[in-house]
């Protein structure tokens, strides 16, 4: 008789646990999912006319939303904060084309890639041949993000082509202005949201000769071993897998960018 009723209470306490967890788990559980962005990243992200957030970002996140019968929210962030908002919870994941690298995957969980791209240098137009490739950089002004991956890169570049320049850092993309009249001689910078600024900006920007140093890819990251990470990371996961493959993400990326960079893996 004992031995049945620990059978029993073995059951019932697998059953607990097993509902517990699937509760624990579940996408209504969920509520707002709050994913970061700085706004001022076009086309990626931006805010429009009506003062509203808008751009490739924003509709991925929409579509997966939709998907899912879940509520997203792109709220906006600086982009210094950002990985510090997403590390104490305040936001759930970073819209902002994020590069996967060794680094941060010791760090975050990511879902699957969206995009493959790279950065580049923008001159002013007429200075494409100024930078044909990396020893061109020799005492010119570079400016970058800081944070980003465009920023470690420089530092790669000038340590494997031994060339010696100056990094000028940013807290934002916005340092193409500065190309824009002299300040600086280059910005080194993801080429669709540069030319972007440019056209927006009326600045006469052009991509430098100098072809791309790497390729890379995008995904979002979410907070490693939390249930909540995990659930976002496979919901993410799962949506841009089939928009990859009923064309959604590339519909959205030909009306952003003008070309398709989807990628997904």
């Amino acid at each position: 008789m004992k031995k049945m009723l620990g059978i029993l209470l073995v059951f019932v306490m697998g059953l607990s646990l097993a509902y517990s967890a699937e509760a624990a788990l579940s996408k209504e559980a969920l509520g707002k999912v709050l994913v970061g962005i700085d706004g001022a990243y076009p086309p990626y992200c931006f805010l429009n006319d009506q003062d509203q957030v808008d751009g490739f970002e924003v509709e991925v996140m929409n579509e997966i939303a939709k998907r899912n019968g879940i509520e997203i929210e792109c709220r906006i962030t600086s982009w210094p904060s950002m990985f510090g908002q997403l590390d104490s919870g305040r936001i759930d994941s970073v819209g902002e084309s994020i590069t996967v690298n060794e680094e941060r995957k010791a760090k975050y969980l990511f879902s699957k890639s969206y995009v493959m791209g790279s950065n580049r240098f923008l001159v002013q137009s007429g200075k494409e041949k100024t930078i044909t490739d990396f020893k061109d950089l020799a005492g010119k002004k570079i400016g970058v993000a800081t944070g980003q991956s465009a920023y470690n890169q420089l530092l790669d570049i000038q340590k494997k082509y031994g060339v010696d320049f100056e990094i000028v850092p940013y807290e934002s993309s916005t340092n193409a202005y500065d190309v824009s009249i002299g300040r600086i001689d280059a910005s080194y910078m993801n080429p669709v949201a540069g030319m972007d600024l440019s056209r927006k900006g009326n600045m006469n920007l052009a991509l430098a000769d100098c072809p791309a140093f790497e390729t890379y890819l995008c995904a979002y990251p979410f907070k490693k071993e939390t249930e909540r990470g995990q659930l976002l990371a496979k919901i993410f996961s799962d949506s841009l897998d089939e928009m990859a493959r009923d064309g959604t993400l590339r519909t959205l990326s030909v009306k952003w960018f003008g070309i398709d960079i989807s990628h997904v893996e």
